[in-house]
Protein backbone atom coordinates (compact mmCIF):
# COMPACT_ATOMS: atom_id res chain seq x y z
CA UNK A 1 0.00 0.00 0.00
CA UNK A 2 2.69 2.40 1.02
CA UNK A 3 4.39 1.41 -2.77
CA UNK A 4 1.25 2.33 -4.55
CA UNK A 5 1.00 6.06 -3.08
CA UNK A 6 4.26 6.72 -3.29
CA UNK A 7 4.19 5.74 -7.13
CA UNK A 8 3.58 8.92 -9.21
CA UNK A 9 2.11 7.09 -11.95
CA UNK A 10 -1.51 7.26 -9.79
CA UNK A 11 -1.26 10.51 -9.63
CA UNK A 12 -1.02 11.24 -13.52
CA UNK A 13 -3.81 8.67 -13.44
CA UNK A 14 -5.96 10.72 -10.75
CA UNK A 15 -5.06 13.90 -12.82
CA UNK A 16 -6.05 12.49 -16.28
CA UNK A 17 -9.50 11.22 -14.53
CA UNK A 18 -10.04 14.66 -12.86
CA UNK A 19 -9.39 16.29 -16.31
CA UNK A 20 -11.94 13.96 -17.73
CA UNK A 21 -14.51 14.73 -15.33
CA UNK A 22 -14.05 18.42 -15.56
CA UNK A 23 -15.41 18.08 -18.88
CA UNK A 24 -18.67 17.51 -17.31
CA UNK A 25 -18.93 21.32 -15.89
CA UNK A 26 -21.51 23.71 -17.98
CA UNK A 27 -19.83 26.45 -16.22
CA UNK A 28 -16.96 27.99 -18.90
CA UNK A 29 -15.53 29.73 -16.19
CA UNK A 30 -15.50 27.60 -13.46
CA UNK A 31 -14.00 24.36 -16.22
CA UNK A 32 -10.57 27.04 -16.84
CA UNK A 33 -10.25 27.11 -13.41
CA UNK A 34 -10.42 23.60 -13.22
CA UNK A 35 -8.21 22.94 -15.89
CA UNK A 36 -5.81 25.38 -14.17
CA UNK A 37 -5.95 23.21 -10.74
CA UNK A 38 -5.45 19.86 -13.12
CA UNK A 39 -2.21 21.80 -15.19
CA UNK A 40 -1.04 22.45 -11.70
CA UNK A 41 -0.94 19.12 -10.17
CA UNK A 42 0.63 17.39 -13.51
CA UNK A 43 3.79 20.29 -12.86
CA UNK A 44 3.99 19.12 -9.14
CA UNK A 45 3.98 15.43 -9.77
CA UNK A 46 6.15 16.00 -13.46
CA UNK A 47 9.66 17.90 -10.98
CA UNK A 48 8.63 14.83 -8.44
CA UNK A 49 9.38 12.32 -10.66
CA UNK A 50 12.14 14.38 -12.35
CA UNK A 51 12.98 15.57 -16.33
CA UNK A 52 14.89 13.43 -17.14
CA UNK A 53 12.66 11.10 -17.56
CA UNK A 54 10.83 10.24 -20.99
CA UNK A 55 7.95 12.27 -22.09
CA UNK A 56 8.35 14.66 -18.80
CA UNK A 57 10.01 17.88 -20.96
CA UNK A 58 6.92 17.26 -23.59
CA UNK A 59 4.19 17.25 -20.69
CA UNK A 60 5.97 20.68 -18.67
CA UNK A 61 5.25 22.14 -21.43
CA UNK A 62 1.71 20.97 -22.14
CA UNK A 63 0.89 22.00 -18.27
CA UNK A 64 2.82 25.65 -18.64
CA UNK A 65 0.76 26.26 -21.87
CA UNK A 66 -2.21 25.28 -20.31
CA UNK A 67 -2.02 27.23 -17.24
CA UNK A 68 -0.50 30.38 -19.41
CA UNK A 69 -3.67 29.99 -22.02
CA UNK A 70 -6.38 29.20 -19.21
CA UNK A 71 -5.11 32.35 -16.96
CA UNK A 72 -5.14 34.32 -20.27
CA UNK A 73 -8.98 33.73 -21.00
CA UNK A 74 -10.26 34.06 -17.02
CA UNK A 75 -8.47 37.71 -17.28
CA UNK A 76 -10.14 38.40 -20.13
CA UNK A 77 -13.44 36.94 -18.79
CA UNK A 78 -13.26 38.81 -15.51
CA UNK A 79 -11.78 42.31 -17.82
CA UNK A 80 -15.22 42.23 -20.12
CA UNK A 81 -17.28 42.20 -17.16
CA UNK A 82 -15.75 45.10 -15.18
CA UNK A 83 -15.75 48.99 -16.12
CA UNK A 84 -12.21 49.26 -17.76
CA UNK A 85 -13.41 47.62 -20.45
CA UNK A 86 -14.89 50.56 -21.17
CA UNK A 87 -13.96 53.83 -22.79
CA UNK A 88 -13.81 56.83 -20.36
CA UNK A 89 -16.53 58.71 -22.29
CA UNK A 90 -18.50 56.03 -22.05
CA UNK A 91 -18.76 54.89 -18.61
CA UNK A 92 -21.53 57.36 -17.14
CA UNK A 93 -24.05 56.28 -19.86
CA UNK A 94 -23.60 53.10 -18.79
CA UNK A 95 -23.67 53.61 -15.09
CA UNK A 96 -26.67 56.11 -15.28
CA UNK A 97 -29.21 54.02 -17.84
CA UNK A 98 -27.24 50.71 -18.78
CA UNK A 99 -26.42 48.51 -15.42
CA UNK A 100 -28.82 46.38 -16.45
CA UNK A 101 -26.46 45.31 -18.76
CA UNK A 102 -22.89 43.94 -18.22
CA UNK A 103 -20.23 45.76 -19.44
CA UNK A 104 -19.49 43.82 -22.62
CA UNK A 105 -22.77 43.12 -23.51
CA UNK A 106 -23.41 47.16 -23.22
CA UNK A 107 -20.19 47.89 -25.55
CA UNK A 108 -21.88 45.36 -28.34
CA UNK A 109 -25.04 47.21 -28.04
CA UNK A 110 -23.12 50.38 -28.92
CA UNK A 111 -20.97 48.72 -31.91
CA UNK A 112 -25.13 47.96 -33.68
CA UNK A 113 -25.92 51.77 -32.98
CA UNK A 114 -24.43 55.48 -34.13
CA UNK A 115 -23.88 58.74 -32.29
CA UNK A 116 -25.77 61.17 -34.34
CA UNK A 117 -25.05 64.97 -33.58
CA UNK A 118 -28.06 67.09 -34.48
CA UNK A 119 -26.78 71.25 -35.09
CA UNK A 120 -28.84 74.23 -33.93
CA UNK A 121 -32.40 74.68 -35.70
CA UNK A 122 -34.31 77.04 -34.37
CA UNK A 123 -37.66 75.40 -35.52
CA UNK A 124 -36.21 72.44 -33.94
CA UNK A 125 -35.37 69.01 -36.14
CA UNK A 126 -38.35 66.34 -36.52
CA UNK A 127 -36.71 63.07 -35.83
CA UNK A 128 -40.17 61.79 -35.31
CA UNK A 129 -43.67 62.69 -36.51
CA UNK A 130 -46.92 62.12 -35.72
CA UNK A 131 -48.45 58.44 -37.32
CA UNK A 132 -45.08 57.76 -38.71
CA UNK A 133 -44.16 53.83 -38.95
CA UNK A 134 -41.15 53.32 -36.78
CA UNK A 135 -37.72 53.61 -38.48
CA UNK A 136 -34.86 54.44 -36.01
CA UNK A 137 -34.41 54.25 -32.16
CA UNK A 138 -32.97 57.38 -30.48
CA UNK A 139 -31.10 57.64 -27.01
CA UNK A 140 -30.30 61.56 -25.80
CA UNK A 141 -26.82 61.74 -25.08
CA UNK A 142 -27.19 65.85 -24.15
CA UNK A 143 -29.70 68.49 -25.12
CA UNK A 144 -33.43 67.81 -25.00
CA UNK A 145 -36.43 67.22 -27.27
CA UNK A 146 -39.58 68.60 -27.08
CA UNK A 147 -42.71 66.39 -28.01
CA UNK A 148 -45.88 67.58 -29.04
CA UNK A 149 -49.67 66.32 -30.52
CA UNK A 150 -50.48 68.41 -33.43
CA UNK A 151 -49.17 71.08 -32.25
CA UNK A 152 -49.81 71.64 -28.61
CA UNK A 153 -46.36 70.28 -26.33
CA UNK A 154 -47.18 67.62 -23.99
CA UNK A 155 -43.39 67.06 -22.47
CA UNK A 156 -39.80 67.76 -22.26
CA UNK A 157 -37.62 64.70 -22.93
CA UNK A 158 -33.95 65.55 -21.57
CA UNK A 159 -30.32 63.63 -21.41
CA UNK A 160 -30.77 60.02 -20.84
CA UNK A 161 -34.38 59.47 -22.32
CA UNK A 162 -35.64 57.64 -25.32
CA UNK A 163 -37.14 58.56 -28.42
CA UNK A 164 -39.49 56.52 -30.22
CA UNK A 165 -39.40 53.63 -28.00
CA UNK A 166 -42.82 53.03 -27.53
CA UNK A 167 -43.27 52.33 -31.36
CA UNK A 168 -40.22 50.28 -30.69
CA UNK A 169 -41.82 48.71 -28.04
CA UNK A 170 -45.26 47.97 -29.52
CA UNK A 171 -44.34 48.30 -33.96
CA UNK A 172 -46.97 50.31 -33.65
CA UNK A 173 -47.17 53.85 -35.79
CA UNK A 174 -45.62 57.35 -33.34
CA UNK A 175 -48.78 58.87 -31.24
CA UNK A 176 -46.50 62.35 -31.57
CA UNK A 177 -44.05 64.53 -32.87
CA UNK A 178 -40.60 64.81 -31.56
CA UNK A 179 -38.06 67.72 -32.26
CA UNK A 180 -34.68 68.51 -31.50
CA UNK A 181 -33.17 71.78 -31.89
CA UNK A 182 -29.66 70.51 -30.80
CA UNK A 183 -28.10 68.00 -29.36
CA UNK A 184 -26.27 64.59 -29.78
CA UNK A 185 -27.78 61.44 -29.69
CA UNK A 186 -27.09 57.37 -30.02
CA UNK A 187 -29.34 56.13 -32.99
CA UNK A 188 -30.16 52.77 -33.88
CA UNK A 189 -32.30 51.95 -37.26
CA UNK A 190 -34.27 49.20 -37.55
CA UNK A 191 -31.74 47.35 -39.63
CA UNK A 192 -29.45 48.00 -36.44
CA UNK A 193 -32.39 46.40 -34.40
CA UNK A 194 -32.72 43.54 -36.41
CA UNK A 195 -29.18 42.70 -36.65
CA UNK A 196 -28.78 43.06 -32.90
CA UNK A 197 -32.49 41.21 -32.49
CA UNK A 198 -30.60 38.31 -34.35
CA UNK A 199 -27.31 38.21 -33.50
CA UNK A 200 -27.66 39.38 -29.60
CA UNK A 201 -31.26 38.00 -28.48
CA UNK A 202 -30.13 38.50 -24.84
CA UNK A 203 -28.52 41.91 -25.48
CA UNK A 204 -31.85 42.33 -27.10
CA UNK A 205 -34.52 41.73 -24.37
CA UNK A 206 -32.59 43.60 -21.66
CA UNK A 207 -32.55 46.66 -24.34
CA UNK A 208 -36.12 46.36 -24.04
CA UNK A 209 -36.63 45.94 -20.07
CA UNK A 210 -33.76 49.35 -19.84
CA UNK A 211 -36.50 51.28 -22.26
CA UNK A 212 -39.50 50.14 -20.31
CA UNK A 213 -37.48 51.28 -17.02
CA UNK A 214 -37.33 54.51 -18.59
CA UNK A 215 -41.10 54.90 -19.47
CA UNK A 216 -41.98 53.97 -16.32
CA UNK A 217 -39.45 56.76 -14.96
CA UNK A 218 -41.51 59.06 -18.13
CA UNK A 219 -45.01 58.37 -16.10
CA UNK A 220 -43.87 59.27 -12.88
CA UNK A 221 -42.25 62.46 -13.82
CA UNK A 222 -44.91 63.84 -15.80
CA UNK A 223 -47.50 62.96 -13.21
CA UNK A 224 -45.12 64.81 -10.61
CA UNK A 225 -45.37 67.66 -13.31
CA UNK A 226 -48.99 67.87 -13.17
CA UNK A 227 -49.38 67.55 -9.85
CA UNK A 228 -47.08 70.61 -9.33
CA UNK A 229 -48.78 72.56 -11.73
CA UNK A 230 -52.16 71.72 -10.04
CA UNK A 231 -50.71 72.75 -6.53
CA UNK A 232 -49.35 76.20 -8.14
CA UNK A 233 -52.89 77.09 -9.06
CA UNK A 234 -54.13 75.76 -6.10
Amino acid sequence: MQDFWANPDFYFILLSICGSLSLLVTSLIVFRFLAIAVSIGYLVVIFWVGLDKVGMIAQLGTSILGVSLNALMITKYFYARSMASLEYTWRSVYVENFSLMLPFEFDKLMKYGQVRRIAFNGEGNVLVDLNQDFRSLYYLLDGSALVSVKGDKVATLYQGDWIAEESFLTAEPSKDTVKVSSGTLLEWTTHDLELLKRKQPAIHEKLKLIISRNVCHKLMRAYQDEQRIIHEKA
